[in-house]
């Protein structure tokens, strides 16, 4: 079996192509190919010589994930399932905005946190996956829209928690923000995560300038833990205390994502206990109406969202509503992966 490019830091790169063509420039030639223009085949490499890309052929791959279907909702949401080289298998998807599209991307095959309102908690984890493969979702995405700078946004909020997998992580960020891979300003890259402690402190440690989501839900851990079983281990204290440590450089905000359940998180008291955790964070609140999964649960009134935002609002916060894309296609928040492996019905 080939390896997979993405899996290879430069240095790596360079290593196997020295070993072909001593010509320092030929790196710089595939990173281009690769990383700017997308190409997926090495025989389209027309500036450099037909033995060099057969060789490289040989032994690189430059599309690891098989595309097994692609569907696309009436908003223009394009959702995407790739089986992995061991028969996994982990959705990506396309948001459009206006003039641009924003890629959820997956860090993981199923998901071990467990949170209650998530359709991917009902797989359990099948395994990491290698930066390679989270790499491969963006260059398959920069491909379907024909030009990078089409991608304006990355968002970490696809299968899995990214901060249980770090290493791959932290790698893919590299290759994503570096001016030889994607060159994504770091500001357009934000990694989610449901409140692993020890993750949010180690990519603190790292400050790769990425921005930070928290996906947070309850103000109280009463509720917090009915929603999402990791605050049991590290509760609002805890996971507070690392998110104000967090690095912010200029204009930053943390963005604390909030699922609204109807009749669970959504009373006017919710509202004032999310103002008083918050306090004086720099931040931003994204109040995201519950999509419906297989757990017993309801999308919250539409003037029960509009009264948490004004209620956010009024206290100093900057709030919105967020409205969910490509529900119809089970690509929304939550939505993703169980129909395509069998764990549940979105």
């Amino acid at each position: 079996m080939k390896d997979n490019f993405f899996d290879k830091t430069f240095e790596e790169l360079s290593s196997i192509l020295v070993d072909m063509d001593p010509k320092l420039f030929r790196l710089e030639q595939v990173l281009r190919w690769v990383y700017v223009k997308g190409v997926d085949d090495f025989s389209l490499m027309t500036n450099m010589p037909a033995e060099l890309r057969d060789r490289l052929a040989a032994v690189l791959d430059l599309t690891p994930l098989e595309l097994r279907e692609e569907v696309e909702s009436p908003d223009g949401t394009f959702k995407s399932l790739f089986r992995l080289w061991d028969g996994e298998l982990i959705e990506s998807v396309i948001i459009p905005e206006e003039g641009h599209r924003t890629l959820c991307v997956s860090t993981q095959a199923g998901c071990a946190m467990g949170c209650g309102f998530c359709e991917t908690a009902t797989i359990g984890l099948r395994r990491n996956l290698s930066q390679g493969e989270i790499l491969a979702q963006v260059a398959g995405a920069v491909r379907k829209l024909g030009n990078r700078l089409a991608l304006r946004n990355l968002v970490f909020m696809g299968m899995g928690e990214p901060l249980l997998n770090m290493n791959a992580l932290v790698g893919a960020l590299n290759i994503i923000t570096g001016a030889r891979g994607f060159d994504f300003s770091p500001r357009r890259v934000t990694v989610s995560t449901c409140g692993w402690v020890p993750g949010i402190d180690q990519l603190a440690r790292e400050d790769l300038g990425v921005n930070l989501a928290v996906s947070l839900n309850a103000a109280d851990n009463e509720t917090r833990d009915r929603l999402m079983p990791v605050n049991r281990k590290y509760p609002l204290k805890m996971l507070m205390k690392s998110i104000r440590e967090f690095p912010l450089h200029s204009r930053q905000r943390i963005t604390f994502e909030y699922v609204m359940i109807d009749r669970v998180n959504d009373r006017i008291e919710d509202a004032g206990r999310l103002v008083k955790l918050i306090g004086a964070i720099p931040a931003k609140v994204n109040v995201i109406a519950y999509n419906r999964t297989s757990a017993d649960w309801s999308p919250p009134k539409e003037e029960a969202m509009n009264r948490f935002q004004e209620i956010l609002m009024n206290a100093g916060l900057l709030a919105t509503v967020r409205r969910s894309r490509g529900d119809e296609i089970g690509a929304a928040c939550g939505q993703l992966g169980a129909r395509a492996v069998g764990g549940g019905n979105a």
